[in-house]
């Protein structure tokens, strides 16, 4: 017989199908059984089949197939925890208790799997007390009863205590890539970024070391169009996926999205559709496509719900709706979905969502809102910060440990509330009010190193009234953190302390940044990374020379931003700058309030031709996600064209 190129002899059937078992073509042994007929139906026949198919991830055909082994050989108590195992694994979860409870106390080989395996059932349906009752009836000491002890331990919030269990169970059993991913999980909740990281990085040596064909950094070489290697099980085994999640959401959380991709894009080459509901959701989180393709694949898991789609989901998805101002799509999300909002959302995250909606109709009411939360959290930060000073005067280190985490715990509430407040300000146009806002939190955000995001968006507040100089106090100690990589601070930020150096008569200081900025750019260019960093300072300090009339200045410092309009970084965004002067320049030479010598018009009007070649296809406008977007954008091209026929005809050079 021959079945897909393989050869299955008379009297070698046997020895071929266990040796496709042995180098794990599951799949090719499922082939061959179904099309042999009437032994497909045979006990050997189907245990072989449950066997293949639940190694290849095929859990229900697995079941179906212990179902019928039951039938045929009901004495057998194996193949009832096989097909209870199997109905597991398929999320079937109260089928398969009813399975086990038929095997009973009687089967003493099999007692403490069945314990074992009735144990992750109840957990896996959220019934923790059921799960722990059972965990009391197993051997103690085990790896694998101190493995699940420290599950039920890390679900009871007691992390510390589930660390241990799991280093534990890692010295008893020897190093297990999913124990090791329990303890790094336990890590990254007790904010323990580096033991985090060595475990994920352990798993991923491990794995790379032992499992080779499962491709792990192939994408990376050949620019993600690896051929996928599918979902085998050594894959689930191996921790992989879990531990480079995990370095890809502890990037995430440190606001390195670059790094997180990097850390998904090492994962195992595999289809879209083939990807596991946790790579899918921080997929979604980390998506270079913007923010609709990631909302799509987060609505994709919301549409599957449990236990496949994972339970921070619903959260994120109306995190990313607001983040990027989609407050209609996230307000008719939490309409649709109420159940998941009280089983999902914590009080405080659903206060905050429904302020952030609600300041969309009434920004009255928001900020009533948003007040009754900041007092609220302002309260308990004063007790615990008179908590910490009282455990402070003892000698009690670990009194003192748990005070400062549930300070900082609490202000990592406070700050979100403290910058929505603050945006409903800043979005209309009130500055002042803003700064008030970061005034009254400065008591507990000024000093804390986790409010860098605070400073940041103050000094921003700031520079918006022109307060430069205290503006520039604020961005100083953001730069000079990051004084060794300049690159990693934001542009915003550099071009702003420029602007505060310049207009604060500091251009020796504005220069010596912009010297700094220009060599780190070239020695990043010369390793292949490409910034844009110089390119927005000259284009914020040629605006703002622009702004004070300078047009000669700042349409110089333009368009030696841009390159002379000939270069890549022509594009809609770096265009707005430049057509906003441009049209202060016309709109003044129109009013006769500006006049430019002949020798600048001309620099401006070649630059404009430039960018009128090279934009000749570039969209001109930005738009949001909610945007429609007109069947045949302006381009580039296209507008600077017709800002240099206004110049031409406002400067009287017809004939140019």
């Amino acid at each position: 017989m021959l079945h897909q190129g393989i050869i299955l002899r008379e009297g070698h059937v046997t020895r071929t199908i266990y040796n496709l078992i042995k180098d794990k073509r599951y799949e090719d042994v499922i082939e061959c059984i179904v099309n042999c007929g009437e032994a497909a139906n045979t006990r050997a026949g189907l245990s072989t089949l449950g066997h293949c198919y639940y190694h290849a991830q095929k859990y229900e055909e697995a079941a179906s197939c212990y179902e019928q082994l039951c039938q045929l050989v009901p004495k057998e108590a194996k193949y009832r925890f096989y097909y209870a195992q199997s109905l597991y694994q398929a999320g079937i979860f109260a089928e398969a208790l009813r399975v086990l409870k038929q095997i009973g106390d009687k089967e003493l080989e099999l007692r403490e799997q069945c314990l074992q395996l009735q144990s992750a059932i109840l957990y896996s349906s959220e019934d923790y007390a059921g799960a722990q009752s059972l965990l009391n009836q197993r051997a103690g000491g085990t790896a694998e009863t101190l493995n699940d002890e420290g599950c039920l331990l890390f679900q009871a919030d007691q992390h510390e205590a589930a660390v241990q269990r799991f280093q534990t169970a890692l010295q008893v059993g020897g190093f297990n890539p999913l124990v090791a991913y329990n303890a790094a999980l336990a890590h990254f909740q007790r904010k323990q970024r580096a033991q985090a990281l060595d475990c994920t990085s352990e798993i991923v040596e491990h794995g790379m070391r032992n499992h080779p064909e499962l491709g792990i950094g192939a994408q990376v070489d050949t620019d993600g169009s690896a051929r996928s290697v599918g979902n085998p099980i050594t894959m689930a085994l191996s921790g992989i996926t879990q531990a480079l999640n995990l370095k890809a959401a502890l990037e995430y959380q440190d606001g390195n999205v670059e790094a997180a991709r990097d850390a998904l894009l090492d994962l195992p080459p595999r289809a879209e559709s083939e990807l596991d509901p946790v790579t899918l959701h921080n997929m979604a989180l980390t998506d270079a496509q913007g923010p609709v393709a990631g909302l799509r694949k987060l609505a994709f898991l919301l549409q599957l719900g449990a236990p496949a789609c994972p339970k921070e989901t619903f959260a994120n998805i109306l995190l990313t709706c607001c983040k990027h101002e989609l407050y209609e799509t996230a307000a008719d999300i939490l309409a649709e979905h109420t159940d998941l909002t009280y089983k999902y959302l914590s009080q405080y995250l659903y206060e905050l969502l429904d302020a952030l909606i609600t300041a969309q109709t009434s920004g009255e009411l928001a900020e009533k809102k948003l007040g009754t939360l900041a007092s609220s959290l302002s309260g308990k930060l004063r007790s615990l910060a008179a908590r910490v000073q009282e455990v402070r005067a003892t000698s009690e280190q670990q009194a003192l440990r748990d005070a400062l985490k549930d300070y900082e715990q609490t202000l990592e509430l406070y700050l979100p509330v403290v910058m929505a407040r603050a945006w409903i300000s800043w979005r209309e146009d009130d500055f002042l009010g803003a700064e008030r806002e970061f005034r009254s939190s400065a008591e507990f955000c000024s000093e804390n190193a986790i409010c860098s995001v605070w400073r940041l968006n103050a000094g921003h507040v700031l520079f918006m009234q022109d307060k430069y100089k205290e503006a520039a106090a604020f961005y100083e100690p953001i730069v000079r953190q990051h004084s060794d990589d300049i690159m990693s601070v934001s542009a915003a930020v550099l071009a702003n302390l420029c602007v505060s150096y310049i207009m604060t008569f500091q251009n020796e200081e504005a220069e010596e940044l912009m010297r700094k900025v220009e060599n780190a750019e070239e020695l990043k260019g010369n390793q292949g990374k490409q910034y844009h960093h110089l390119c927005i300072v000259n284009l914020v300090v040629g605006t703002l020379y622009c702004a004070k009339s300078n047009y000669e200045f700042g349409l110089s410092r333009i368009a030696h931003a841009l390159e002379g309009g000939s270069g890549a970084r022509l594009y809609a965004d770096t265009w707005l700058h430049v057509k906003r002067c441009m049209l202060g320049l016309l709109t003044g030479m129109a009013k006769q309030n500006i006049i430019l010598p002949y020798p600048a018009i001309q620099e401006v009007l070649n630059f404009l031709k430039s960018c009128e070649a090279y934009g000749l296809f570039t969209p001109a406008n930005i738009y949001a996600a909610t945007d429609r977007i007109p069947s045949e954008p302006l381009t580039i091209g296209l507008e600077a064209r017709k800002l240099r026929l206004l110049l031409i005809k406002l400067s009287e050079y017809e004939n140019y």
